[in-house]
């Protein structure tokens, strides 16, 4: 979009819950997106990309209770800096419904994010069926696009460049594309926490109401 009006300006958080070998991981992206108005600038007639900015990771220690996950996910979903009310997308594969219930009760309301090695995205309510594909596809077209940055400084940083350069795919004799970490001693857990947020926000077919910035 050629001279936008103004900017909406969002956050999303995305969370990877760790299980018995990998910790969790929380991600906080800034989603920025050119809009051009109508009249008196109340109205949003057109939107433009939005372009991405890393701004805060968290990594818990190996084997940290839920219930601790559950309380420092809520105090960073609430905290001033990542705005009113923002989405929380949440890997839940493998995980049961009591761990998933927790969030709900703290007043989370998490999208649901599961992996599958299928070819198509399926959605339950606010449960997604994605493909691992899909989310790696879409940080790398980010990426190469330059729509995705990491900002300077940012704690853990390292973790999440080291994470994208040992992601690998591989072809399966059925043909399709998995992508994964090059070795099981490498970890994904805070780029698949950003994978999940940003897929959702690209492509999850949800939009809040913003604010716009001139």
């Amino acid at each position: 979009m050629d001279n936008p009006d103004g900017y909406t300006t969002e956050h999303v958080l995305g969370l990877d819950l760790g299980q018995a070998s990998d910790p969790s991981a929380l991600t906080v992206t800034q989603q920025r997106t050119p809009v051009r108005t109508g009249p008196g600038g109340l109205q949003v007639e057109e939107r433009g990309d939005p372009e991405y900015a890393v701004v805060w990771i968290k990594r818990w220690e190996l084997g940290t209770p839920y219930p601790d996950v559950v309380r420092d996910t809520a105090a960073v979903h609430d905290a001033p800096e990542t705005g009113d009310n923002p989405e929380l997308v949440m890997d839940a594969t493998g995980l049961g419904a009591p761990v998933v219930d927790l969030f709900h009760e703290e007043g989370l309301n998490p999208v649901e994010i599961m992996f599958t090695g299928g070819d198509s995205v399926t959605r339950d309510g606010r449960t997604r069926r994605v493909p691992k594909a899909d989310l790696a596809t879409c940080v790398q077209s980010l990426l190469q696009s330059g729509r995705l940055k990491i900002a300077e400084g940012l704690d853990l940083a390292g973790q999440l460049v080291q994470e994208m350069k040992h992601f690998r795919v591989k072809i399966s004799d059925s043909g399709h594309a998995r992508f994964e970490h090059a070795t099981e001693a490498q970890s994904d857990d805070v780029l698949l926490s950003l994978a999940s947020a940003l897929w959702f926000a690209e492509r999850g077919q949800v939009l809040k109401s913003s604010h716009v910035i001139t």
